[in-house]
């Protein structure tokens, strides 16, 4: 990944972040109180919003070690602020890095917001069609055995009238499947000797002849067929939105470094990586 994509990458999670942070909560109140400040139910519900992992979760599963750790933090601040580390060199230097980062998010945040339209995200969605059109999806089940004579006595078990989903429940390797059940899947999904055996075969059809995969050998049943379906522009449109925002960004720093004057200064390294004056 190049520098601009590393840039790009960084500033739309500290903006992802930053715009969790920004919504607050209908009823907003004080949960706790530390030292005499307020933590306000928006703090907590700001934290599990900007974190990934844990948004998706019900509040009430993790409110109370979300409050902790803000009980936490903001406990050992009140601790810094008695200490005067605000005033130290090393926070004021850690601050203007902070206010770089900040600054360098909001504008390109701004800049992104600028450049996305309805209509581009609308011609996004039909470029997609366009490059993703319906492809052919096949069904089947299928009993996977470790030798070709244990397939072939399974096949004249079918023959004779044994119960496709029963036998799979009950001699297949691959235990994980229901009834030997694989769903629907595209040719490319499957190794090449499984899809051309499957898709040559009509539905309801048994394979006469073990195929032989690097798995070992399958016995199957064909199910039915369908063209996948393209989701809808309502679907896709946040995804589209971060995509499109993501080349707003790289475009505008592209821009940016071609009109600024920038001067890099040689720096040596040794055979270890350390740098050399």
């Amino acid at each position: 990944m190049n520098k601009t994509l590393k840039l790009t990458a960084m500033l739309l999670l500290l903006s992802a972040s930053a715009n969790a942070a920004g919504k607050k909560a209908d009823a907003d109140f004080a949960v706790a109180t530390v030292n005499g400040g307020k933590i306000m139910l928006s703090d907590v519900q700001n934290v599990k919003a900007a974190n990934p992992q844990i948004a998706p979760l019900p509040l009430n599963a993790i409110y109370e070690p979300l409050l902790d750790n803000l009980i936490d933090l903001t406990v050992v601040a009140d601790a810094a602020k008695k200490e005067k580390l605000q005033d130290s060199a090393e926070f004021k230097k850690m601050m203007k890095d902070v206010e770089r980062q900040l600054l360098a998010r909001l504008y390109l945040e701004q800049q992104a917001k600028k450049l996305q339209t309805k209509d581009k995200l609308k011609e996004m969605y039909e470029q997609y069609k366009r490059n993703n059109p319906p492809q052919e999806e096949m069904s089947a089940a299928h009993i996977l055995l470790k030798t070709e004579k244990e397939a072939k006595d399974v096949i004249k078990q079918l023959e004779k009238g044994a119960d496709f989903a029963d036998l799979a429940n009950k001699l297949s390797e691959n235990k994980g499947l229901e009834g030997g059940d694989l769903g629907y899947f595209t040719r490319e999904l499957m190794v090449p000797e499984f899809s051309e055996a499957v898709f040559r075969m009509k539905e309801g059809e048994i394979s006469k002849t073990p195929v032989k995969t690097q798995f070992g050998y399958h016995v199957i049943k064909a199910g039915p067929r369908r063209l996948t379906e393209v989701p809808s522009f309502e679907e896709m449109e946040k995804e589209l939105a971060q995509t499109q925002a993501s080349e707003a960004v790289e475009e505008v720093v592209k821009g940016l470094r071609k009109d600024a004057k920038i001067v890099k200064t040689p720096v040596k390294f040794d055979a270890q990586g350390n740098i050399v004056k």
